[in-house]
């Protein structure tokens, strides 16, 4: 953690420096953010690696442990697989959005896209714990403790909607306080506040899909986690596109049809937990 919160630290010292030319006379513009990125990315990297060669006393390399071992290999990728296909639905939506919004202008883009920052940082809280939950599950999940697995689903699906209803009535209230520490473009400040306004109703069930998806980690098969993500294909891009085409289509009606898709989703991803906990958290039949 240590280690993460310096490299972001770096990314801001040398973002103003890369990009604007602050000390260097030599500005790089967009390229100098990557650069920025780039750098401070692998600082952490090494720092890393020296603190695992020289300070860890509990994992060390070992030569012959090396061989490969593919039904373990198997086993990984079975279950990381899926979870990283998320991440390129997640890209494709993203992209469908810019598409669709470009004949907006750059206000709605930058809208858009400073929004979408502030709404993936609100969200970190609820991911936290999303993201915690799936460690212990799994734990209890290999002890046989199946209860123990329930209770936690039960914990992080009250605990993060708590935050997420928290988020989602600051995001109704006052949506451009968020947004003006961005920037003071009126244009984009109101087309991020009114992303926020109204996105901000699908904030519980995001909540859902990311706690869905840490306990489908947990019980080790992530592919109804996929199938759920990919749900939005046919809930939101295609309805998405085809409202695009038609006379008077504004970004509200897109936001709209976003809110639907993520409740969407989050029933299909409950439907499917449970699914998955009827078929896994089954006890053991007494030895004979």
């Amino acid at each position: 953690m240590l280690v993460q919160m310096l490299t972001v630290l770096l990314n801001i010292i040398l973002a103003p420096v890369l990009i604007a030319g602050w000390g260097t006379g030599h500005p790089m513009g967009v390229a100098g953010a990557g650069l920025a990125t780039t750098l401070s990315i692998g600082v952490g990297v090494v720092l890393l690696a020296l603190y695992f060669v020289k300070l860890e006393k509990f994992v060390v390399f070992d030569s012959k442990l090396w061989a490969p071992r593919f039904d373990t290999w198997n086993r990984i990728l079975r279950i990381g697989l899926p979870a990283g296909g998320e991440f390129a639905l997640m890209f494709v939506y993203m992209a469908v959005i810019y598409s669709i919004i470009r004949p907006f202008g750059s206000a709605a883009q930058a809208g858009f896209g400073i929004g979408g920052r502030v709404m993936q940082a609100i969200f970190l809280p609820a991911m936290a714990v999303a993201f915690a939950a799936s460690p212990i599950a799994g734990q209890n999940m290999g002890a046989g403790l199946f209860e123990r697995v329930r209770a936690t689903f039960r914990s992080a699906i009250v605990i993060g909607s708590s935050i997420m209803l928290t988020l989602t009535l600051l995001c109704q209230v006052k949506p451009d306080l968020l947004v003006g520490v961005f920037t003071q473009d009126p244009a984009v400040i109101a087309v991020a506040a009114d992303f926020l306004h109204f996105i901000s109703w699908n904030f519980v069930a995001s909540g859902i899909v990311f706690t869905c998806s840490g306990l489908f980690q947990a019980l080790g098969n992530t592919i109804p986690s996929l199938l759920s993500s990919g749900s939005r294909f046919l809930t939101f891009v295609l309805p998405a596109f085809w409202l695009s085409q038609q006379p008077g289509f504004t970004l509200r009606q897109l936001w709209m049809v976003s809110v639907a898709s993520v409740g969407s989703q989050a029933l299909i991803s409950l439907w499917l937990l449970f699914r998955q906990f009827a078929q896994r958290l089954q006890p053991a039949a007494a030895p004979t």
